[in-house]
């Protein structure tokens, strides 16, 4: 039996390959797990073979999987399409991930011929990210503004997932659950403290955001997406860099806050809301 996963989605791909071992477990007790990523050392069209043939036939069945391996030497894919009969009827399982399909014209259709299943895991837009953000931040019970969001996504870069989960979970190791919980943080928003930090009274903004719950790091997104909209180009590369040391020490997130706040070249300027 075979599946195919095609696309440049790692998150997604492996999430699916998780499935697979999970669902494959739970129906054989005594399944045996192969793997082979073609990304950490290429593989021989040797290996392939034997990879590829059945084990013991007191042995359980398979599940095989392949990671991006049909790239590596035109061979293995000439091997492959010589087994397609077999590998369709095999009481083992054959999973293969490939983020490029493009170098053989010839895999699309021997997939579609003898896969199973075919599934695209292909890069979330914008749009995509954001829903897929806003799911997996309401399945920690932690409430994250559209505004925040944008922000996080925006800084989450390429492979957005790997970096935004990461996020979630330091907010969740950080406390953000309980702040969540608490209805006075949860209904605080940090959009109203923002124009209060171009006046002379930011120290005591500072405090008062504290007080009302709002944690630095929820704030500072808040203030990015507004520097953003407003064009503030070395604000808010500023405020990139201040984001950027908040994760990486936290315990002093309220401090590096405040030097970013004071550091800003024009504080007195109102900043409309």
């Amino acid at each position: 039996m075979i599946y195919l996963l095609s696309g440049r989605n790692s998150y997604q791909a492996l999430r699916k390959i998780k499935e697979f071992k999970a669902a494959f477990f739970k129906k054989h007790d005594n399944l045996l797990i192969e793997e082979f990523d073609g990304e950490s050392s290429e593989m021989a069209v040797s290996d392939f073979r034997s990879a590829l043939g059945q084990g013991s036939l007191f042995a359980g069945a398979r599940l095989v999987i392949f990671r991006n391996i049909l790239n590596a030497d035109d061979k293995i894919f000439k091997t492959l399409g010589e087994n397609g009969d077999f590998l369709k009827n095999s009481r083992d399982v054959f999973v293969f991930w490939e983020k490029d399909l493009t170098k053989h014209k010839e895999v699309s259709a021997f997939f579609k011929k003898y896969a199973e299943k075919t599934q695209e895991v292909k890069t979330l837009g914008p749009k995509e990210l954001d829903l897929w953000l806003a799911k997996k931040a309401q399945s920690l019970e932690i409430k994250l503004s559209k505004e925040e969001r944008e922000v996080m996504i925006e800084e989450a870069g390429e492979n957005a997932e790997w970096a935004l989960e990461n996020e979630l979970e330091k907010m969740v190791l950080g406390g953000k659950i309980e702040s969540a919980r608490n209805s006075s943080s949860a209904d605080a928003n940090p959009f109203g403290f923002i124009e209060k930090m171009f006046g002379p009274r930011a120290l005591i903004v500072l405090k008062e955001m504290s007080f009302a719950g709002i944690e630095p790091q929820r704030f500072i997104y808040a203030f990015l997406w507004k520097l953003k909209q407003k064009k503030m180009a070395d604000a808010y590369l500023r405020g990139i860099l201040a984001e950027s040391a908040m994760r990486r020490d936290p315990k002093n997130a309220e401090e590096i806050l405040e030097r970013f706040i004071f550091s800003l070249p024009d504080r007195q300027a109102k900043l409309k809301v």
